[in-house]
């Protein structure tokens, strides 16, 4: 594990290979699996294991690049996934995100690390003409978590990709209730209704509030929606803020990327805002991005 420590935050980065870290869905180079603040307040949680579908293993604040890469890969062919490697084809069903695939070629990852930052450096592993180098540094100030990453693409062919932040969060693990808001400031008013389910998830927990999300009960069902950013008046940074009223407790996410879409996850003591950007890179371009995470919380003493 490697650990970023200073007077206000304690970070846990599981390394690549290491649980949770060893799935084949997430980003293997900075899998953040927990967050304290202060020497005592939490926000990092677990993806449950009581889903409709498996467990893709998350934890925390885990990326992703999603974008199914398999098409044209037969059974027993390599398939390029970005940020965990290629893998090798077992069924004619496409990549599957929660699948426990058994041949795995991981993608190389360099570390290097002081005692408030960390730095990957994902090496390109050729495959189907698809090839990108991502260097990623993780830092920390004061009470504020830094992720700036670069992905370059340096195979034959061009590629298009969707990157997020699962953001995996509970403050100091209390289940969703009343007390949890979702604050979005850069949205348009999203009026006073419940929202509509996706894929096939009908009832949601989300009740809009303006330009906020607020949560009915604590549910062990998943609520799920996504919230078009067409009509929302968006820059290059979309702010969210996740709070709970009782902890007294925040987390604000701030996402330097030109968001596409915003998916909004949630069951029991979990709340994921996932800010959605898309990457379209040709052979020889590059593209950058930041996420800032800021973490409050009252005195308890």
């Amino acid at each position: 594990m490697i650990l970023l420590t200073n007077h206000r935050l304690r970070v846990e980065i599981s390394e690549p290979g290491e649980r949770p870290n060893d799935t084949f869905r997430f980003d293997r180079a900075g899998f953040i699996s927990d967050v304290t603040l202060d020497g005592d307040t939490h926000f990092g949680a677990n993806e449950p294991m009581n889903l409709r579908h498996l467990s893709s293993g998350g934890r925390g604040l885990c990326c992703e690049f999603s974008g199914d890469f398999a098409t044209g890969a037969q059974v027993g062919d390599y398939f390029p996934k970005l940020g965990v490697g290629l893998i090798k084809q077992d069924s004619d069903l496409g990549y599957q995100f929660a699948h426990k695939y058994d041949e795995v070629i991981p993608y190389p990852v360099t570390v290097t690390q002081t005692e408030t930052s960390a730095t990957f450096f994902t090496e390109a592993v050729p495959c189907m003409g698809i090839a990108a180098e991502v260097e990623k540094t993780i830092r920390i100030e004061d009470n504020i978590l830094i992720l700036e990453a670069t992905i370059t693409n340096v195979g034959e062919k061009a590629f298009e990709t969707e990157e997020y932040c699962h953001n995996f969060l509970s403050i100091d693990g209390m289940a969703i209730s009343p007390d949890y808001r979702l604050d979005l400031p850069d949205m348009n008013d999203l009026g006073q209704e419940r929202l509509d389910g996706f894929g096939g998830y009908d009832h949601n927990n989300f009740i809009a509030d303006g330009k906020a999300i607020a949560f009915e009960k604590c549910e062990t069902d998943v609520s799920l929606s996504v919230l078009s950013t067409d009509k929302a008046s968006l820059g290059e940074t979309f702010t969210w803020k996740l709070s709970h009223k009782g902890a007294q407790a925040s987390v604000t996410g701030i996402d330097h990327v030109k968001p596409t879409s915003l998916l909004l996850w949630a069951t029991d003591h979990i709340v994921s805002p996932e800010i959605i950007q898309t990457i379209c890179l040709a052979p020889g371009q590059s593209h950058t991005w930041s996420r800032r995470w800021i973490f409050e919380a009252n005195p308890r003493w």
